[in-house]
């Protein structure tokens, strides 16, 4: 039996890794940084409110979000069907809109206050520098990633069926991952 190494066209299945995001190496300031200047109440505690947010499309210079298991977020919709839920090789397929679990960051900055004789250097968790749904900040847990299916003709239980290299985000602050799908089948291939 001939198979095809996964890659662009492949189904994309509940299994793998998707292909994480982030070139940063952690470790930076936030503030002064990205965040703006020192925050200027001295002192502050890591999980300061005066700690300034950026989207996630900035934080993504200066952080990372690892690749992280492609498993739903509840039931998927390929497997919700009443009439019987569809497999590919043994896995359940991914399709447009499917909810996966958070994306977490393990990235730390730092935050600097500084004031009248005091001067407070903490370490801040990437997620609270970054805007999301949780009072306006990432959560702990990491941002939401939802599929968003790149094919125009291919359904499965009338939604369409995602690809390797589909996004897992798409650009909102309810879902900004900027992780692609890379767990695919290695012999089915999803057209146009």
């Amino acid at each position: 039996m001939y198979v095809l190494a996964p890659g662009l066209g492949c189904a994309a299945l509940f299994q793998g890794v998707d292909s994480g995001h982030g070139t940063g190496p952690g470790g930076v300031s936030h503030h002064p940084g990205l965040g703006g200047g020192n925050i200027p109440v001295c002192p502050h505690i890591s999980l300061d409110t005066r700690v300034v947010p950026k989207p996630l499309i900035e934080v993504d210079k200066v952080a990372i979000w690892p690749p992280i298991s492609q498993l739903p977020l509840g039931v998927a919709k390929a497997a919700a069907n009443p009439q019987g839920k569809v497999v590919i090789n043994g896995q359940v397929p991914i399709v447009d809109q499917d909810i996966l679990t958070p994306h977490p960051t393990p990235t730390q900055f730092t935050t600097t206050s500084t004031g009248d004789k005091c001067l407070v250097t903490l370490p801040t968790p990437a997620y609270w520098c970054t805007i999301g749904t949780v009072a306006g900040r990432e959560a702990p847990t990491g941002h939401a990633r939802k599929a968003i299916a790149t094919s125009k003709t291919v359904f499965i239980n009338k939604a369409r069926a995602c690809r390797f290299g589909d996004p897992l985000g798409d650009g909102t602050p309810a879902f900004p991952c900027l992780s692609v799908i890379t767990g695919s089948s290695p012999n089915v291939i999803i057209g146009i």
